[in-house]
Parts: structure tokens; C-alpha cells; sequence
């Protein structure tokens, strides 16, 4: 239980008043439960939708919702979607790179890589038909490949938090985290009568490890900052699938 509520503690703002003692074994464990930490933001989200769409147009509900993601995780997530963009297309060495990453400051890259994020989502989620289950498996799919992006994978930095994360995690975590999340995603899919669309999560997974070659390929390894963006990069996707579905009538 204390390894969920640190999980929680760490990759959300939601106030649980616990203190807890850390150590990298209960972090790397902690893996396992991240595709409930995307159940709980995804909740929250649709939550928000669900009350605002009573009294505000679905554009505007949709908004606010994504925007309650951003509330809910503190955009941790979203920030190293930036820091990864600033980095990977600054055309830099790799050491530059890195340096890039752990500046406090955005630039032009992260902004472009922020502002698509965002725009992205509220049109795909505008365009959905059931809004509220794809807010609520949309970060699941972005927390279940976790595991694949940190196992056996190198930390690109001497030192981070991601460093008690990034090939410290077991296959058994590995495998608990994307298979448990990839069946969550697909018992709702077919409770809604879609079960034919059961590839999804495992193409967002293939999805996952094709960006963690990427990212190796450009930094030789993986930071906190290149797992951020692999949980954002993955939900665009999701939510990309899903369009797909529903213009081809699948949904």
C-alpha cells in the first residue's frame, strides 16, 4: 500500500498526507502501479468533462478537461515532453543534449512540441463520440509503456530521479505494468462492443519501443525527461487510433 501511495505522491498533485520513506527498491516497484496512477487521472479528467458538459459546449468542457490533466499531474509529464523536444532537435552533441534537458527554461522546440500536444488532444477529444471513456484510457495507454521504456534500458545521466527507475525495474514489473494496463484497456473496449480494436494497446506499445530506440539512438539511453514524453507521445497516439476507428465507422 505504501508503494501505491508513494506512486501516487510522485506522479500527481493529489494530496495525500503520508510521509513515507523512500528508497529506489519501492520507486522501481512502483512501475507496476502506474497504469492506476493513469486510472486516477483519467477519472479525474472525465470526471471534469461529465460536470461541465451539463452546463458548457463540449468544445469548452473538453478544454477544461485536458487542462485538469495538467492540474492533476502538475504537468509533469508535458514538461518533459518539452525538455525532450528542446534536446533532440537542437541538433547538438549528446552531451549538449543532456544539458539542454536540465535547463529550467523552454524553448522554441518545447513550445512547438507543447502547444501540438495540447491542440492535439482537445481536437481529438472534440471529435470522439464516447469523450468520457477516452479520457479515461487514454492516460492509462500513456502509463502502461513505461516498463517497456525503462526496462534493461541505460540512464543517459550519472544521476536523477529517473536513475532509480531506468533499467532498475524487473521483467516481472515490466510485464505487470504493460500487461495489466494493455487488459484494462481492452476490457472497456469490449465492454462498449468494441473488441475488434483490442490491437490498440499493443500498438502503442510497438509505438513505445520504436521512441525508446529513437531516443537511444540521439542520447545513448533514456532520462525522466525522455519517460515524460514517451507517456505524452503515447496518448496522442491513443487518441489517434481511436479517430481512426471512429472515421472508418469502427467505433
Amino acid at each position: 500500500m505504501d508503494t501505491l501511495i508513494l506512486t501516487i505522491q510522485l506522479l500527481t498533485r493529489i494530496p495525500i498526507n503520508k510521509q513515507i520513506d523512500v528508497k529506489d527498491e519501492m520507486l522501481s516497484k512502483g512501475v507496476m502501479y502506474w497504469p492506476v496512477v493513469g486510472l486516477i487521472i483519467g477519472v479525474g479528467q472525465a470526471i471534469v468533462y461529465m460536470l461541465l458538459s451539463l452546463i458548457l459546449p463540449k468544445p469548452v468542457a473538453v478544454i477544461f478537461a485536458v487542462l485538469s490533466e495538467i492540474c492533476i499531474n502538475g504537468g509533469f509529464h508535458l514538461d518533459g515532453l518539452c525538455d525532450t523536444a528542446d534536446a533532440i532537435y537542437s541538433a547538438r552533441t549528446k552531451e549538449r543534449m543532456l544539458e539542454i534537458m536540465k535547463d529550467s527554461r523552454v524553448g522554441t522546440n518545447g513550445v512547438i512540441a507543447a502547444f501540438f500536444d495540447l491542440m492535439l488532444k482537445i481536437f481529438l477529444l472534440m471529435s470522439s463520440v464516447d469523450t468520457e471513456v477516452v479520457l479515461i484510457l487514454a492516460p492509462v495507454a500513456g502509463k502502461m509503456v513505461q516498463g517497456i521504456l525503462m526496462y534493461k534500458a541505460r540512464y543517459a545521466r550519472e544521476k536523477g530521479l529517473g536513475h532509480s527507475y531506468i533499467g532498475r525495474i524487473s521483467l516481472k514489473t515490466c510485464l505487470i505494468c504493460s500487461i495489466s494496463g494493455a487488459v484494462f484497456i481492452g476490457a472497456c473496449l469490449a465492454v462498449f462492443g468494441k473488441w475488434f480494436l483490442f490491437p490498440v494497446p499493443f500498438i502503442c506499445m510497438l509505438a513505445a519501443f520504436g521512441f525508446r530506440k529513437y531516443i537511444e539512438s540521439k542520447i545513448d539511453g533514456m532520462t525522466g525527461d525522455t519517460l515524460g514524453a514517451g507517456s505524452e507521445v503515447t496518448e496522442i497516439l491513443f487518441l489517434l487510433l481511436i479517430a481512426i476507428a471512429q472515421s472508418m465507422l469502427w467505433w
